[in-house]
């Protein structure tokens, strides 16, 4: 996939209506990028925690939680997941703001299409007036050192306990970036 000169990638706010997609777009990215971390190959654990039409519907109710299907000429490329409020540690909710899921196709990797959503949700950490966006990586992905070029710094470390989950892809970093 290339993106053309006069192609623009958006960030479309979804609705209960695009769960569908979400559910679509989830299933094909997620295996690409994180098949190898599971034991047998086997990423169900994961997928059906967070990206069933259940698992949507849920966060839907959740008023605090905004999806973002980030899009290119009418094709779904990944999303973007967000908590608008919410405390990271020397941070109250009013002054935090979590990227919490950012996903592509793997596709549309190096095409500065991550650059675009960092670039995005400081534009919404802004307009909501916040101090921080505060993120969660493993320390075996290869999204660390984007996150590192983009300054967020690690806080702090912790283990992940979900079944499955082989052992040298448990560890995760906290990272923060001021605003």
């Amino acid at each position: 996939m290339s993106l053309s000169m006069n192609s623009k990638v958006t960030f479309k706010k979804c609705s209960r209506h695009d769960i569908d997609s979400l559910v679509k777009i989830s299933t094909q990215f997620y295996p690409e990028h994180y098949i190898h971390i599971w034991k047998n190959e086997d990423p169900s654990y994961y997928i059906n925690l967070s990206f069933t039409k259940e698992a949507f519907e849920k966060d839907f109710i959740i008023d605090n939680i905004i999806y973002f299907l980030i899009t290119n000429e009418n094709k779904n490329l990944g999303l973007l997941k967000i908590r608008q409020d919410q405390a990271v540690e020397g941070y109250s909710k009013t002054e935090a703001l979590q990227l919490e899921k950012i996903y592509l196709l793997k596709e549309s990797i190096g095409l500065g299409i991550g650059e675009q959503g960092i670039k995005f949700t400081k534009e919404l950490a802004y307009k909501l007036d916040k101090k921080v966006i505060w993120l969660d990586v493993m320390s075996t992905s290869p999204a660390l050192t984007f996150y590192q070029k983009h300054n967020f710094n690690t806080i702090s470390r912790y283990d992940l306990d979900y079944p499955g989950l082989k052992d040298n892809y448990r560890e995760m970093q906290r990272m923060i970036l001021n605003i």
